[in-house]
């Protein structure tokens, strides 16, 4: 019994590692840096899969011996197809991250987070500058900032956290060409605990914006 269990531990446990091996290629140096807790929660979700893929093969081991399907090779390709459709949705996402992060975009992804240094003006936090607008938008695209027109250049942030809590700061400075219509702006909620502000200068041709943004 014990032997034939084992055969379909192993299909479980080899899918379990490869998807586990496509995590940590994906989850490169920059995801890490706005998602630190990325590859815990996703491992919880691999180790959710490979518990269905078990159950699965469980009802499948069933369905083999009221067919009296004997054949060792067959079992074990059926379960292992059984468990790749389960886990599918996984090896499509890991997949395609995997060659956006660490193929196709890995030297672009580099250059940003040598660019990104730690700040602890709260309990985390991160800071970068002279980031063009490609840069940022990847940024953009991970940590939820506010988004800049494609004229912006320039750009300089900083953002500080106090982990699960709201209490944050986030300064953006960017330069945008002088034509460029902005605005200028100070807001503070009525409780006193989120307050805005943008101010903007001349500075040669260009226009200096400076965003700032806290909740205590």
């Amino acid at each position: 019994m014990r032997k034939k269990s084992f055969k379909y531990l192993t299909i479980a446990a080899i899918n379990l590692t490869i998807l586990t091996g496509l995590l940590a290629l994906w989850t490169d140096k920059l995801e890490l840096t706005f998602h630190d807790l990325v590859r815990p929660i996703e491992f919880l979700k691999i180790i959710g899969f490979s518990i269905a893929s078990l159950v699965g093969m469980r009802i499948l081991v069933n369905y083999f011996r009221k067919r009296n399907i004997t054949k060792t090779s067959s079992k074990i390709k059926i379960a292992a197809l059984l468990t790749f459709l389960i886990s599918s949705y996984l090896y499509i996402e890991y997949t395609s991250k995997f060659i956006s992060n660490a193929i196709i975009n890995r030297q672009f992804r580099n250059q940003i987070a040598d660019k990104i240094k730690p700040t602890k003006y709260l309990a985390y936090g991160s800071t970068a500058e002279n980031l063009s607008i490609k840069e940022y938008q990847e940024i953009v695209r991970m940590a939820g900032f506010i988004k800049l027109p494609n004229e912006a250049s320039n750009i300089k942030y900083l953002f500080s956290y106090d982990g699960f809590l709201p209490d944050h700061i986030f300064t953006l400075t960017y330069d945008l060409p002088k034509e460029i219509k902005t605005d200028t702006f100070n807001y503070q909620s009525k409780d006193g605990q989120f307050t805005s502000s943008q101010i903007c200068e001349i500075i040669g041709d260009k226009k200096r914006i400076t965003y700032n943004e806290s909740e205590r």
